[in-house]
């Protein structure tokens, strides 16, 4: 047993379908263990020295950075959709038109869902659309525990934003829009399968915090137990794993 290790609390919750139509033809949210991306897959564990040693580990053997993949859970695109960038508007708002394969609609511009123009201003790197995704399936959580929407963790490499927001779903388990931006530049389809944003739980509780001193009779042991250890220190005393099914 590590230097901190204990085991999981475990909860059991259900994700709610929007209607019968979303029950269907939508995926329900699946664990984010699923959707590990490939350049993560397919990057090396380590580097060596010209001796063979191992001088460095990859970021797939940073436990903080891996968790942030396979904690919670991932909605994904229901299907197919083209984006396609045709200029400006007159107020210098992109024109973003798309199109959706499929029997369902999986998104909507801002105009479109609230006949209102956008909101945010113009960030770099992302087009002037304020864009929704369509929430089909919400989950009823525990009392006491809210859901926080965000963009899948790390995933740079998606042609869009999913902005970030938090609901009390053990009291509200009602779809409703989730913004996102696409990056500039981008048009072409965003298949099907494409993990659209991620749902990670948090429990509501009070919080003050309060500045301690340093103390090297806790901060030195808790050093030398991960550091006494050639590799993964972190891993071996002090990492639990996330489970989510």
């Amino acid at each position: 047993m590590g230097f901190f290790k204990k085991e999981l609390d475990k909860y059991e919750f259900p994700f709610m379908p929007r209607d019968e139509e979303a029950q269907r033809l939508v995926p329900s949210p699946k664990p984010a263990k699923n959707y590990f991306p490939k350049w993560m897959k397919e990057m090396p564990n380590s580097f060596k020295d010209e001796q063979g040693y191992e001088i460095f580990g990859s970021a797939t053997r940073c436990m903080p950075f891996v968790d942030s993949f396979v904690s919670g859970y991932i909605q994904e695109l229901a299907c197919d959709v083209n984006i396609r960038h045709e200029g400006k508007a007159k107020d210098g708002s992109d024109i973003v038109r798309y199109r959706w394969a499929g029997l369902v609609r999986p998104l909507e511009t801002r105009a479109e869902q609230f006949k209102a123009p956008n909101l945010f201003p113009k960030f770099d790197g992302y087009y002037h659309t304020e864009m929704h995704w369509h929430s089909f399936w919400e989950p009823k959580t525990p009392k006491g525990y809210s859901t926080l929407y965000h963009h899948p963790s790390n995933r740079f490499d998606l042609p869009f934003h999913t902005l970030s927001g938090i609901i009390d779903t053990d009291t509200w388990h009602i779809n409703g829009p989730v913004p996102f931006l696409i990056k500039e530049g981008f048009q072409g389809v965003i298949p099907a399968g494409t993990p659209i944003y991620q749902i990670t739980f948090v429990k509501r509780e009070e919080w003050h915090s309060s500045e301690a001193e340093f103390d090297p009779n806790i901060q030195l042991p808790l050093r030398q137990s991960v550091r006494r250890h050639a590799k993964d220190g972190y891993k071996k005393e002090i990492w639990t794993g996330k489970r989510f099914f």
